[in-house]
Formats: structure tokens, sequence, C-alpha cells
């Protein structure tokens, strides 16, 4: 019995195709093809039967191979020698697999129906009934869209149309044991390949991409032995070094770290839970030292707290509603205590309070309008709790 396999299948990760193989696996259902040679019954078989020309010569033989009552292989002769056989191994009473023989019985060529249609859709070229090639047509259109090579009847390379439309745009490179360690796509239409993956055993371990096909690599991941994506680097700005850095744990996003300001190292850190937004750091001069802190829920944020003179101080505090800005803490004059409080509506400024004494209690009350203009100010000018002095505003000048 001769036995021809090889694999590959495909797989989507982060938006981004991927194709790994340790077997062949063939068709739009990624089936596994399996094709079998099984050599001519003898006259001495009982489930054979055979025809014969006016000559006596045979012409064709019926074989039931398994003792089921059915035919399931059909031999054609010539000339006494078998040229074709044809085999139903799929039990649907027609074949789907053809062998075509050479003058001593050896398999040149095989074809398959993997879809039942009654049409090859799978062909191999044979020497010395090893396999030296296969073409495959996974869209069942009647032109071959994968191309499989092989050495010593094994696969080292196959090329690929990814789109079905005759250009080839994925390539397949396998080791001597037929295990795929490398694959290349043309993932833009350029003609040339944009995305390179590395495989170890047949699993994906490291990716390289040109997201924006300009022939520079610009995004590298890392894969866990599960496939499963542990470190992501991308270049963003085009400078060939990246400024983008994604750490992730059992396949999820836990921690992302960035390069805003173009100087070869992170100044922002996103952490995740879940694979979801929890909190945000920022080192906003690029000096060394977080100065801004902003925490999430459901992807929003809820709370900030900045250290708006780099003296290693927070000294303004914003609480956020539904993402958006209600009410803000400043301490104006960096002692320690926030002596201003903002209050926000519909995301815009409505009042201010400020502590001008230090004694823990407002004593100035400013009030906004819809466009961000004060309107009125309110003085308490002997702190004792109540409003002794009133400015009203018009166009941001006092009027009364």
């Amino acid at each position: 019995m001769l036995k021809a396999v090889f694999s590959h299948g495909r797989r989507e990760d982060c938006g981004m195709s991927q194709w790994r193989s340790g077997v062949w696996e063939i068709g739009l259902s990624l089936a596994i093809l399996v094709i079998f040679f099984m050599a001519p019954a003898t006259a001495a078989d009982p489930a054979s039967k055979y025809f014969y020309d006016e000559k006596g010569q045979i012409v064709r033989e019926e074989v039931d191979s398994t003792g089921s009552g059915r035919t399931d292989t059909w031999i054609t002769y010539k000339d006494g020698n078998p040229t074709l056989q044809a085999v139903d191994t799929g039990k649907h009473g027609k074949p789907d697999t053809w062998y075509h023989l050479t003058p001593e019985g050896k398999v040149a060529r095989a074809e398959k129906d993997h879809n039942g249609d009654g049409k090859p859709d799978v062909w191999t070229t044979y020497q010395q009934e090893v396999p030296v090639k296969a073409e495959q047509d996974l869209n069942f259109d009647g032109t071959p869209d994968r191309f499989i090579y092989f050495e010593k009847g094994k696969p080292v390379r196959a090329e690929e149309s990814v789109k079905r439309d005759g250009k080839i745009t994925l390539w397949l490179y396998y080791d001597e044991a037929g295990v795929l360690i490398r694959d290349e796509e043309d993932t833009k239409g350029i003609a040339k390949p944009t995305v390179f993956s590395y495989f170890q055993g047949g699993k994906l371990t490291r990716r390289e991409e040109d997201t924006k096909g300009s022939g520079r690599i610009d995004r590298w991941s890392e894969y866990d032995k599960d496939e499963r994506p542990i470190l992501r680097k991308v270049d963003r700005s085009g400078s060939g070094q990246p400024d983008l850095w994604a750490y992730y744990e059992n396949g999820q996003l836990i921690r992302q770290e960035e390069d805003a300001l173009g100087r070869g190292r992170p100044n922002i850190t996103y952490f995740f839970q879940a694979g979801v937004l929890r909190r945000r750091e920022e080192d906003t001069r690029g000096v060394g030292r977080v100065d801004l802190i902003e925490w999430y829920e459901d992807g929003k944020p809820v709370k900030r707290q900045q250290d708006s003179r780099q003296q290693g101080k927070v000294d303004v505090v914003t609480h956020f509603r539904q993402g958006q800005i209600e009410r803000q803490e400043v301490d104006t004059k960096y002692e320690g205590r926030f002596d201003l409080i903002r209050f926000f509506e519909g995301g815009r400024l409505a009042k201010e309070e400020y502590d001008t004494n230090g004694d823990g209690r407002s004593d100035v009350w400013a009030y906004y309008d819809a466009k961000g203009d004060k309107i009125l100010q309110e003085e308490d000018t002997e702190y004792d709790g109540k409003v002794h002095v009133r400015f009203r505003f018009e166009g941001g000048r006092v009027v009364s």
C-alpha cells in the first residue's frame, strides 16, 4: 500500500491569518488527504470479476476488496497490464480516487475527488511510486490553488493562492520530516511576502510582519507552546525600532508599553485584567518618573492623579463618571492639600470652590455658563462660612 500524507491548516491570530502543519490537510473543510494504492487483485481472489475482449485478453476487473458484496475497485487493462485503477474510498458506490499506472504496474499519477462531485480536485505525480508534486483545487473550480513539492517522498515546499485567483500569495517550507518550519504570506497583494511565520514541531513560535507593505518589518510576535502570544513589538513610527511592547499571559494581554516621545524607551504603560484595561501610567516628560496615573472601569476612566509640577507629589486628582470628567481636586500651592475643587456638568466646567486660607473650608465660589465663561463669583471675606461679596461677569468682565 502506498500512502502519501502532508498537511497544513489555517487559524486566526489578532486579525492576522496563520498557517501550520504536521500532515497535509486539504480542501475547504481541511480534511486530511490520504491516497491509498491497492495492488490489483489476482485471479485467485474470489471477490474479483474479470472481463475479457474477443481475443481472450483481460480488459477490466471489478473488485470487492472488503467482502461487502459491493464493488469498490475498478481496474482497466491494456495488453494484459493494469493501466488505471479507480477506487471508491468513501463507500458511496462510485470511484473517488484514480491511479494511473505504468506498464510495470507502478503508480505514475493519482487523482482524488474530495468533495464527491465526481471530478478530481487533487492531482499527485509520482516517480518510482514516490510523490514528487501535488496540486490541489481548494474551491473546486477545476483549477489548482495549492502546489506541493516533494523530495524523497516528503514535502519540502508548498505554494498557494490564498484568494483562489491564481496568484501565489503563500509559501510554506518543511523540514526533512515533512513538518512545517516556516511560511511566508503576501497579505498586501504586492507580489512579495509581508508576513513571515516560524514554527518548531509544527507549532508557531515567532512571526515577523511588514504591516504597511513597505519592505520593512514593523511588527514582531513571540508565541508559547500552545501558539498563544506572549510578546508583541511594534514599530509605529517607521524608525526601524519598536515603540510599542505588548505582554501576554495565557494568551491574554496583561501589559502594554509605549514610547510616545520617540526616545527609545517606554514612557506609557497600560495594565489589563482579563484583557480589559484597568490602569494607565505615564511619564509625560520622559524623565524616568511616572507623573500621571489613570484608573479604568469598563474601558472608561474613573480617576486620574497627576504630579503636574514633576516634584514627586500628586497635586491634581480628577474623577470621571461614564468616561466624562465630573470633579477635579487641585493643590494649587503644592502644600500637600487640595484647596481648589472644580465641578463639571456634561464634561464642562460648572463650578469652582477655593480654600484661600487653608482652613479646610471653601471661601470662594465661582460659577460658569454652558460656554465655560464665568458668570458669578462669591467670596467669604471674613472666613465665617457666609458669602460677603458677589461679582457678576459678562464676557469675562465684572459688571456688578
